[in-house]
């Protein structure tokens, strides 16, 4: 039984599962890394003078919180629609201060291919593996 290079090896219901797992990694990952040095993310945030200075300043401090939030209900499969919507929301924010082609070593904005995955969550689902799946048939019925 040979692989047909123009039909997927395995079931669809993985893809969303495995692209949970990597933008809820990275979401962690991006806000438990600002939350280390959060007073210099804060005045970097002010450096850029897209937001008046105190609105910057809120939002610098509560969006480690909230990466760290979506990435861990993205993994978890818990309010899939609402983290991806969320989470490609913000990911937006950050190629609109950023642009598309940040300069230096990146060619590309990598954030707006992971606001296609995240947007990816919104027409897929959460796939295997998610508590809203136990939430929308039951723990007996979301294990088949």
């Amino acid at each position: 039984m040979g692989i047909k290079i123009n039909e997927p090896i395995g079931a669809g219901i993985w893809a969303p599962f495995l692209i949970r797992l990597a933008l809820g990694a990275y979401f962690i990952m991006a806000g438990l890394g600002k939350l280390e040095v959060l007073a210099a993310f804060i005045e970097q945030v002010k450096s850029f003078g897209i937001l008046p200075p105190n609105i910057a300043a809120l939002y610098a401090t509560l969006l480690p919180y909230v990466e760290v939030a979506i990435g861990g209900m993205m993994i978890l499969g818990l309010w899939t629609t609402l983290t991806g919507l969320l989470s490609g929301f913000l990911l937006l924010t950050f190629v609109f201060a950023f642009g598309f082609f940040p300069g230096g070593h990146d060619i590309f904005n990598k954030d707006l291919i992971l606001c296609a995955a995240a947007c990816s969550l919104l027409f897929s689902g959460p796939g295997v593996y998610a508590l809203d799946n136990v939430r929308r048939v039951g723990p007996a019925l979301a294990a088949k």
